[in-house]
C-alpha cells in the first residue's frame, strides 16, 4: 500500500487530500485545498495563494490515475465544487447529503451532487457503505460528528485495507474527542491513522476539557491497536505550539513504538506552517 499526501496544512494550506494506491485501486480521499479567510485579522498572504495554487495542482494530477474519489464531508477544504470535472469516469463516494448533516451542509452537499453528477461513473453515499476491490477492503463509517458535538455537521472516516496493511483517514474528527469516534478508530485496528487533531488554536470555540479527552484517546488508540505510524496534521497544525500541546501522544509514541509525524514528515518534506505564521509573512511579530 502506498499512502501520498497531497496537501496539508503541513504543507502550507487547508487540507487533507491523500490518494492511497494499492495493487488493486486506487483512492483519492477528500479532493480540495483551501486557506483560512483571516488570521490575526489578516487575509491570506501571497506566499500561502501560492502555494495553495501549487498544493491544488498536485490534487488534480493524482486525480486523472486515481480509481474512486471520497469526500468526507461539504468544508470546501475538504471537498471543491469548482472543478466537477475531476470526478470524470470515477467511481465516487460522497457523505449522505441528506441524513445527518447540518443546514449549511445539505444545502452544499445538494449544489455539488448537480455539478458532478455528469461525471462519475457511479456515485454513492458513502456513509456506512462498503465495497471490496479485489483484495484491497474500503470501507466508511457511519456519520460521526464533526467535533465534540454536531454543530458543525457530521464527517465519516475512511478506511482502507490490504493484507497486513490498514490505512484510516478521519477527516475532520476534531481531536478525536468523542467516544463514537474512539469506537471506531480502535474497531479500524489500522496500522497507519491520519488524525486532523484538536482545534487547540481557537480555545473559545474548543474547549481545553475537549483536548485532553482527545490526547487521551489518541493515547489509548496507540496502545490498544496495530497502529505503528500516526500523522498528526490538519486543525492541530494551525497551532504554532502544537508540539508541546501533542507532548503526551509523542511520548506514547516512543512508549509503544509508535511513529507520530505531520504529514510533511510522512511525504519527506519539512513542515511549512503557513497560516500559522500569516502574522510573520506579513513582517509582524509573532503573537503570543
Amino acid at each position: 500500500m502506498k499512502i501520498t499526501p497531497l496537501a496539508a496544512d503541513s504543507f502550507g494550506a487547508r487540507s487533507m487530500a491523500t490518494i492511497v494506491e494499492t495493487p488493486d485501486v486506487s483512492v483519492l480521499i477528500d479532493p480540495s485545498v483551501r486557506l483560512g479567510p483571516f488570521r490575526y485579522d489578516l487575509r491570506p498572504h501571497p506566499t500561502e495563494k501560492a502555494r495553495q495554487k501549487e498544493l491544488w495542482q498536485a490534487i488534480r494530477t493524482a486525480s486523472k490515475d486515481a480509481d474512486v474519489l471520497t469526500v468526507s464531508h461539504y468544508h470546501y477544504d475538504h471537498h471543491n465544487p469548482d472543478v466537477p470535472s475531476i470526478f470524470r469516469g470515477k467511481i465516487a463516494f460522497l457523505k449522505d447529503g441528506k441524513f445527518h448533516i447540518n443546514r449549511s451542509q445539505r444545502q452544499r452537499a445538494g449544489a455539488f451532487v448537480r455539478a458532478i453528477k455528469k461525471y462519475p461513473k457511479e456515485m454513492q453515499a458513502a456513509d456506512g457503505n462498503q465495497m471490496d476491490f479485489g483484495g484491497t477492503e474500503l470501507l466508511f463509517s457511519p456519520a460521526l460528528p464533526h467535533g465534540y458535538d454536531d454543530q458543525l455537521g457530521y464527517v465519516v472516516m475512511t478506511r482502507i485495507a490490504h493484507g497486513d496493511e490498514v490505512f484510516v483517514h478521519t477527516a475532520d474528527v476534531l481531536g478525536p474527542p468523542l467516544k463514537e469516534h474512539l469506537s471506531f478508530l480502535i474497531d479500524a485496528q489500522p496500522t497507519i491513522l491520519y488524525v486532523d487533531g484538536p482545534m487547540t488554536h481557537m480555545p473559545d470555540n474548543y474547549p481545553e476539557e475537549h483536548t485532553k479527552r482527545s490526547l487521551s484517546h489518541l493515547q489509548r488508540i496507540l496502545r490498544t491497536t496495530n497502529v505503528r505510524t500516526l500523522i498528526l496534521d490538519h486543525h492541530i497544525l494551525r497551532d504554532r505550539g502544537w508540539r508541546a500541546r501533542m507532548e503526551p501522544v509523542f511520548q506514547a509514541g516512543k512508549e509503544h513504538d509508535v511513529a507520530v509525524l505531520t504529514a510533511a514528515e510522512f511525504a519527506g518534506q519539512p513542515i511549512s506552517q503557513l497560516e500559522a505564521n500569516r502574522d510573520v509573512l506579513y513582517g509582524f511579530e509573532p503573537r503570543p
